[in-house]
């Protein structure tokens, strides 16, 4: 992996640079940003031809690679609009990757252009009450209407679904098929009668995730990616997407954080000084090695070669070592006074990034039995 940008490269991040410091740092710069914000950043990127860059061009993306779309990600998260944070993830970085793997001619026409121009905003449901880390064990249930399917059952920790449009939801078919075969991946319009959406408040205040509820949703045949029975192929490529995008976003956003514990760190005239300074140092090594293991994803990814259980063991990195270094801005500002509000909303929304994206626990069973061979 060689770390140095070719020409081509450095020429595209200062394109990118330039072209954002220009539209979208002036909508996000010295106000909150909040879902408004980033789904108008969201169109500017689009307007740019931004928006699903790595896409192939027969799908209407640039054709970008892996690299090229890396630095992108990169460099819309030093602007302030950071992918894994962006409203058009769910449509443009997870589903729109199991749509060119599976989808038919038809359907990529219908729904691409939709994703690619930030019109149509989607969310994802996946997890269910009974069903979150054993995501085959969902018991939401579509039944053949001959002309359409009908849903019925619920969803939770939905993120978006009170902003979306669409929802891409895995939802069972069939009673007596086997395991992982019972499965279909669907589609359904959010604005229909019968889907009926409860926030959820979290600790911040803020109520980012849903419960959704399905009382006869219609969903058309045509909106069944896959197949009828076959959709765990498809959410497997979506899961995969999900643990592979937006990894340089998150290192670009705790680099900036680890430099504001630093300059905390500096300025206090109390607190136990050679202790912060010494978990400052293990983080700052920490995110580096976030950096450089985002990098062999992203260098892997554009040699076509298989990533394994990289993404996996990324993602358990970037979990735990944001948390820690949540742990230590909360306690620095506490000592210090320094923006407080601040840190103490950052540390509570980092509680939960063991848990989304697949829990530690799930990561762990993947690295285990993939890698190393353990029995299951």
């Amino acid at each position: 992996m060689n770390l140095d940008e070719t020409p081509a490269e450095a020429a595209f991040r200062a394109e990118v640079r330039d072209r954002l410091m220009a539209e979208i740092v002036p909508l996000v710069s010295g106000r909150p940003v909040g879902f408004a914000e980033r789904l108008e950043a969201d169109r500017r990127l689009a307007a740019a031809g931004y928006l699903g860059y790595s896409w192939p061009t027969r799908f209407g993306g640039a054709g970008g690679d892996p690299i090229m779309a890396g630095i992108l990600d990169e460099e819309c998260s030093r602007a302030g609009v950071p992918r894994s944070l962006s409203p058009s993830r769910f449509g443009a970085d997870l589903l729109a990757p199991a749509l060119m793997a599976h989808g038919t001619d038809d359907q990529l026409a219908e729904l691409l252009p939709g994703i690619r121009d930030c019109r149509t905003i989607w969310c994802q449901g996946f997890s269910e009450t009974e069903a979150g880390s054993d995501l085959a064990n969902v018991q939401s249930f579509a039944t053949d209407a001959g002309d359409h399917l009908v849903l019925n059952g619920s969803k939770v920790w939905t993120t978006q679904a009170h902003e979306a449009d669409w929802c891409f939801a895995l939802v069972r078919t069939s009673r007596d098929r086997p395991r992982h075969r019972n499965l279909s991946f669907v589609l359904f319009d959010m604005k229909q009668p019968g889907a009926s959406i409860r926030p959820i408040t979290q600790l911040t205040g803020e109520a980012e995730f849903n419960e959704l509820h399905f009382d006869g949703v219609r969903v058309e045949h045509r909106h069944v990616i896959g197949g009828i029975d076959d959709g765990w192929r498809v959410a497997m490529t979506v899961v995969g997407a999900e643990r592979s995008y937006g990894q340089l976003s998150r290192y670009r956003n705790y680099l900036g954080q680890l430099k504001a514990v630093a300059a905390m760190i500096q300025r206090a005239e109390a607190g136990p000084r050679s202790t912060w300074l010494r978990e400052l140092g293990e983080l700052t090594a920490d995110v580096t090695g976030i950096r450089n293991s985002s990098y062999k994803i992203t260098s892997l990814a554009a040699a076509r070669e298989p990533l394994g259980v990289l993404p996996s063991m990324t993602k358990l990195w970037w979990s735990s070592t944001h948390q820690r270094l949540m742990d230590l801005g909360q306690e620095v500002a506490v000592a210090t006074g320094t923006d407080l509000d601040h840190w103490q909303t950052e540390w509570l929304r980092s509680r939960g990034e063991s848990i989304y994206a697949g829990t530690s626990q799930v990561q762990r069973n993947i690295v285990a039995e993939r890698m190393l061979g353990l029995p299951k």
